[in-house]
């Protein structure tokens, strides 16, 4: 399996240095932060070449406006003009995926509903299906760009609309193209899923990303997580896409987080232990021994 890492977990920091570190741990790929403003994808593409890394996928960081369920028609178009420019720069990168959450994350709550059961069960299911509408139109332009579009569900602490790998599975379903996909995330199953390798293989052939942090977001083996039973699962499901690590500082605000001098050891740090555990967990694995806290 190919390892890599999701960028926006090192802050500001310049591209080069990122690719460097990861190149120097033994990372095959990355997935690059979605700011087509920020980033001129070529020359990303030409920092990857250089340091013998591939650009799997693209993150489109669903925040603020950028709500592809908003019921406002103003502010779903900035969401879905935004996915637009991010499937634009992925092409122009190399990258094959582009994971996105279909509603801006930290919103937890259908906009502009009364506190109760029926207005927020009647809210939910509206701004579900402007979600489907939204992302079905960007999954039109992701195929034409011969780019699978991968929607991630995260915990609800950080969403009401897709939480489990369940409710990823219908949504595209319901959005029905061959181009949308599903993303999952270890650390959110770690919440949301009473069994996350069991919630690995049902997603099975639509899994095509998989985030990877252990059950307190920090670096894989640094939590209460079953590795063995993960990559076992993954290996029983035929997964061919990447491993993309995403560990974060034990921070509330994660923005602020990355950014912040005292963690700037903890970059070096979570990718080198991440990519060790794993790479051992792995071997163990493929040599048949058991999927269990033990067996690493």
């Amino acid at each position: 399996m190919k390892l890599s890492a999701s960028t926006w977990i090192f802050g500001d920091e310049p591209f080069e240095a990122t690719a460097q570190r990861l190149a120097r741990f033994g990372c095959d790929g990355v997935e690059p932060l979605g700011e087509p403003e920020r980033f001129d994808p070529h020359e990303l593409r030409e920092t990857c070449a250089r340091h013998g890394l591939v650009p799997y996928s693209v993150l489109a960081m669903a925040t603020g406006r950028r709500d592809l369920a908003h019921p406002e028609p103003d502010v779903r178009a900035h969401g879905e003009r935004y996915l637009a420019s991010v499937l634009a720069f992925a092409e122009a990168l190399g990258a094959s995926i582009v994971s996105t959450i279909p509603g801006s994350v930290a919103r937890v709550d259908p906009v502009g509903v009364e506190p109760t059961e029926d207005a927020w069960s009647a809210g939910y299911e509206r701004e579900w299906d402007l979600a489907v509408a939204s992302v079905r139109r960007a999954g039109q332009e992701a195929g034409a760009r011969g780019i699978v579009l991968a929607v991630e569900p995260i915990n609800r602490y950080e969403t009401h609309l897709l939480r489990t790998a369940e409710q990823a599975r219908r949504f595209v379903a319901e959005v029905g193209s061959p181009a949308v996909k599903v993303q999952l995330d270890t650390f959110h199953m770690s919440i949301e899923e009473s069994d996350p390798a069991a919630a690995i293989r049902a997603t099975s052939r639509d899994l095509v990303n998989l985030h990877l942090a252990d059950s307190n977001r920090r670096a894989v083996g640094d939590g209460r997580l079953d590795w063995p039973a993960i990559l076992a699962a993954l290996l029983e499901i035929g997964y061919q896409g990447p491993l993309t690590l995403e560990p974060a500082p034990p921070e509330p605000n994660l923005s602020l987080a990355v950014r912040m001098r005292r963690n700037l050891p903890l970059r070096d740090r979570d990718i080198e232990v991440s990519v060790a555990h794993l790479r051992r967990v792995l071997g163990g694995v493929a040599m048949g021994r058991p999927a269990g806290h033990g067996s690493v």
